[in-house]
């Protein structure tokens, strides 16, 4: 049937957006452990150019060269954008250029620019994933407006993202809103999966029985939906400790890793034990919902999720007991993000009820 098989493209194209975050969410990561975060000092161009440089003679100044408007260059430890486009003369003459007005940061490293960049990119293509799931939405408004209420809420949020991301720039990175970043992150993995609930939901109804069938206690529904909860809060606990991570890291410039984290406030010991009580609880939330749980898909949902928090925790343990290696920390966010996730589908699923 027609309707079935938009609806399947639906949600394939959902679950390809919800894959696309999760790939922002790893680069983003990777930027802050690596130290990447003014890898590109402009938004959205990189130094002016839309594919950004690769070697540091192309940020010098360069006699008798055209330059177009907003190409920037570094001379004396400044940051130079040309406000219109011109042709240089035999010297660097201010008067063809401008300071940089939104910060003083003035350094080029090809690995923090291009790592910067392939972010922004992986951005971009889940903006346009969306723009796909609002074709879809738009196709079945007449069947289903929540649908496209959720599409349009997660393209503002997008949009809201990349007003950030010139806010966290031009602020050379500001702890504040780094964090606004993650909740957004958070809010919309949360309504694509819902979304995606939803739309399974309508396609599926005998997967819907099967799930009213499995009579899980409400009193076991309401636990999931706390430890739900209460990795959220471990999530935002984390992003506060990570950006204290993120001060020893300038402070230092990445050296002496065996020390910091002595030197973390007292949010890292509360975050290092709610995460043992987060696993206990999973694990034993679990063994208690297994004998309950009779649709197959729900029940790799499950699992997953425990396999999931296994990799999360091994991470955080790793780097405790490995001095933070920055390589291990886009791997126990990562992780943490998809626990939040896999978490709040299974709820979905056991809500249906």
């Amino acid at each position: 049937m027609p309707s079935q098989s938009q609806d399947r493209k639906f949600i394939l194209w959902i679950s390809i957006t919800i894959v696309c975050l999760y790939l922002v969410i790893l680069a983003g990561s990777v930027v802050r452990a690596t130290g990447s975060g003014m890898g590109c000092p402009d938004w959205p161009k990189c130094f002016g150019y839309y594919i950004p440089p690769t070697d540091p003679s192309q940020l010098d100044f360069h006699p008798n060269h055209e330059y177009k408007k907003g190409m920037m260059i570094i001379v004396n430890d400044t940051l130079w954008r040309a406000p219109e486009k011109f042709t240089s003369s035999e010297a660097f003459s201010r008067s063809n250029w401008e300071k940089y007005p939104a910060h003083n940061y003035a350094k080029f490293f090809v690995a923090h620019t291009w790592t910067e960049y392939i972010n922004r990119l992986l951005g971009a293509i889940s903006g346009f994933a969306s723009l796909v799931l609002l074709y879809f939405a738009v196709r079945r408004f007449r069947r289903d407006k929540l649908s496209l209420l959720i599409v349009l809420a997660h393209l503002f949020v997008i949009g809201f993202v990349a007003w950030l991301g010139k806010v966290v720039v031009d602020s050379n990175l500001k702890p504040v809103t780094i964090t606004l970043h993650m909740l957004c992150a958070i809010i919309m993995v949360f309504l694509m999966v819902f979304l995606q609930s939803r739309v399974r939901r309508s396609l599926n109804a005998d997967s819907i029985r099967g799930a009213v069938n499995m009579n899980v206690p409400k009193s076991l529904i309401t636990f999931v939906g706390a430890l739900l909860a209460i990795s959220l809060m471990q999530i935002i606990l984390g992003t506060q400790v990570r950006q204290e991570v993120d001060t020893l890291y300038k402070l230092y410039e990445g050296a002496g890793r065996d020390s910091w984290i002595s030197q973390l406030s007292s949010r890292y010991v509360t975050h290092f034990s709610v995460a043992i009580a987060i696993l206990l609880t999973n694990l034993t939330v679990w063994f208690l919902l297994r004998k309950y749980i009779t649709v197959p898909r729900v029940k790799r949902l499950l699992n997953a999720q425990i396999l999931v928090l296994l990799i999360a925790y091994g991470a955080g343990v790793f780097m405790h007991n490995f001095s933070i290696p920055a390589f291990a920390q886009p791997v126990h966010l990562l992780t943490a993000m998809i626990l939040a996730g896999t978490q709040f589908a299974l709820l979905l699923n056991l809500r249906k009820q």
